[in-house]
């Protein structure tokens, strides 16, 4: 008997979860096995334009989505952690809709483009899978809520998208998560302030003023650490905080080590989470209750 899956899609891990985020993408496949969530991911994918692509020239990013949409095997909704990776994904999509001649000009290079599917973000299969589990009166085996722990939720730009390219999602996607894990959500001014994401490799003196800005809002509201759904944008808080007093105290955690730890995993047990940490999460976990 074939089995039975909570929600399916598509996936595009996009470069940063294939290589560099590695204890973001291990907890996240851990939580979608517990959820039974199926991501099938599309084969022979490429780059999505993130970073350097779209900045020479806006048609290199649809060029490279077109090709990513042809790639589609089957009619459903393409999963896409990063939030620069969906980002290009979502307006490649709304150029090749809203221009026939363009989606038609590069069909006769690919092939069919499923430019018809839904683009979602994890933290939507999420909020997703754990509402539908609570309407039908279900419970996950294992899962222990997140009681002690307050987190400031930083969405970072990725939540922001105008409604053109991010339409049917609202804004407050993590924290509703977050909420629905059992972690108190604290309110603190910078939620939606940028990182300043691939400008810090440049600009090191702009970025680090505005992250100490968002770090000491996180603090200053008595958070216990952040959380966040982007691999970049963990990079540059880790890094670019100036404040000795901060770095040490506040980590940075990811939506799905938290997803991971709610739905059972011990972290003790998985130290290939914690040691790309810069600030170690363990004082703060092991002060919640959760570190076993």
């Amino acid at each position: 008997m074939a089995e039975q899956y909570n929600y399916e899609a598509s996936y595009f891990p996009g470069c940063t979860m294939k290589t560099g985020a590695d204890e973001s993408n291990r907890p996240m496949n851990i939580a979608l096995k517990k959820l039974k969530v199926k991501l099938n991911e599309i084969d022979d994918w490429n780059c999505c334009g993130s970073s350097s692509g779209h900045a020479l020239n806006h048609e290199i990013p649809i060029g490279l989505g077109a090709r990513n949409f042809s790639r589609i095997p089957k009619d459903l909704p393409v999963v896409i952690p990063c939030p620069n990776c969906y980002r290009n994904w979502a307006i490649a999509q709304h150029h090749l809709r809203e221009d026939p001649a363009l989606k038609a000009s590069y069909e006769s290079k690919y092939g069919k483009l499923r430019t018809d599917v839904g683009i979602i973000n994890i933290y939507d299969v999420y909020n997703k899978v754990l509402s539908d589990i609570k309407d039908r009166g279900e419970t996950l085996e294992g899962a222990r809520p997140l009681k002690g722990l307050k987190v400031a939720v930083y969405n970072g730009c990725g939540a922001m998208y105008p409604k053109e390219i991010r339409p049917q999602h609202p804004r407050d996607s993590v924290e509703r998560v977050v909420k629905a894990i059992g972690a108190e959500s604290v309110v603190w001014p910078w939620p939606n302030k940028c990182c300043t994401a691939f400008v810090s490799a440049v600009y090191a003196d702009i970025a680090e003023d505005l992250i100490t800005q968002i770090i000491s809002g996180a603090f200053d509201a008595g958070a216990d650490a952040i959380v966040t759904s982007c691999a970049m944008c963990h990079i540059n808080l880790e890094m670019r905080a100036v404040s000795a007093k901060l770095m040490n105290t506040l980590p940075i955690l990811h939506l799905n080590q938290l997803m991971a730890i709610y739905l059972g995993e011990k972290p003790s047990e998985h130290k290939d989470w914690w040691k790309f940490h810069l600030i170690d999460p363990k004082p703060v976990l092991e002060k919640a209750g959760l570190w076993d």
